[in-house]
């Protein structure tokens, strides 16, 4: 279960840096950019919520 909790803990380091990818190509005009981030981001968050209660961690928000 430790490296489960170890991987719950890099997606979630990767979520954030890839909204924090999304919210620079905002700030730099790149909206096409950063919707396209936005859907991929929407993507992902939908998986980690579709995932049985058992299985998701306590770090996955």
């Amino acid at each position: 279960m430790d490296q489960f909790t170890t991987s719950a803990l890099a997606l979630q380091k990767n979520l954030l840096e890839l909204r924090k990818e999304r919210d620079r190509f905002t700030t730099q005009g790149k909206h096409e950019d950063a919707q396209r981030m936005a859907c991929k981001i929407a993507q992902i968050e939908a998986v980690i919520a579709a995932l049985p209660d058992a299985v998701r961690p306590p770090t996955l928000q």
